[in-house]
């Protein structure tokens, strides 16, 4: 593997890592969202979702970051 690869290697692991955890985050969200099933059960279903966002805005800004720069 030529230094061209390892490096696009490196920005394509980058850029899946920050996918999945956009795609986590929101599929989490879209879960509390969308079920009332366990909300009882989870005191602090606020806050847990507040940490989803954070998640998610981090992920976010993290892909653009790269695209935008590399």
């Amino acid at each position: 593997m030529n230094q061209a690869s390892r490096e696009k290697s490196k920005f394509e692991a980058l850029k899946r890592k920050y996918e999945a955890e956009i795609a986590i985050a929101k599929a989490e969200l879209e879960n509390y969202f969308e079920s009332s099933v366990g909300v009882g059960d989870h005191p602090h279903l606020i806050e847990s979702m507040d940490l989803l966002i954070t998640q998610l805005a981090t992920a976010e800004e993290k892909l653009e970051c790269l695209l935008d720069n590399f």
